[in-house]
């Protein structure tokens, strides 16, 4: 039956759940949400997400297990599954590779780059669930793929200058063509600049928006020490 894109959100932070709904506030994804593992297993049956986005350390289930319980699901085996990995966080690669992982993505991340990441995991004429996959070809679909991560500028296209950085460049790229390396100053000059573009209003968003999360490591790191 014919259904709309839906993405499937565990995470347990309020704070990451909130940044994704916004994210794809245009309506192009439904978005079904939870916060923790568990319900991320129960729901992901009946969402029949067309991709499913899991943080890596949740209460119950990780997003490893998360993942690998979709590895194993009988029809919607080849449900496309990044992982949500925290700055502060320890991130195992070789366990994402056997979970099955499709990629991963650091918090917080730049809106614009987990909607090219989930735009191109999932077709945009797909409206209908995943077809189930033979498990050869689920495998080659699993591969971590830090490119779709990263994504790049098109050969021939020139990123727009949002922050005027290109100036700074432009008597230090005549006077030296062959030279890759950028001096104290020119970084204390970059910084300038960004916190000159960025209005009173957006900084304190972002530091509102990160001061959770941060804090929360900080919790866990402390009650790992005195264990």
């Amino acid at each position: 039956m014919p259904m709309k894109r839906k993405i499937l959100l565990a995470d347990d932070s309020p704070t990451i759940r909130r940044l994704v709904r916004q994210t794809f506030a245009d309506g192009s994804f439904e978005i079904a949400e939870v916060s923790n593992g568990e319900a991320a297993i129960k729901a992901f049956e009946e969402a029949r997400p067309s991709v499913v986005l899991a943080d890596i350390y949740m209460p119950g289930k990780n997003g490893y297990e998360v993942c690998s319980y979709v590895r194993r699901h009988a029809t919607l085996g080849a449900t496309p599954v990044v992982l949500l990995v925290g700055a502060f966080d320890a991130f195992d690669e070789e366990i994402a590779k056997k979970s099955g992982a499709t990629a991963n993505i650091t918090k917080p991340f730049e809106p614009g780059a987990l909607i090219e990441l989930v735009k191109s995991l999932v077709p945009a004429d797909e409206t209908t669930e995943p077809e189930p996959t033979p498990k050869g070809e689920a495998e080659k679909k699993t591969r971590l793929a830090a490119a779709d991560v990263n994504p790049t500028t098109p050969a021939g296209e020139r990123p727009e200058d949002l922050l005027g950085l290109e100036i700074i460049f432009k008597d230090e790229s005549e006077a030296d063509k062959t030279s890759n390396t950028i001096s104290d100053e020119d970084i204390d000059r970059i910084a300038d600049r960004v916190i000159q573009r960025l209005s009173t209003q957006v900084i304190e968003s972002i530091a509102w928006d990160i001061l959770p999360d941060i804090t929360e490591k900080i919790v866990r790191e402390e009650l790992k020490r005195d264990r």
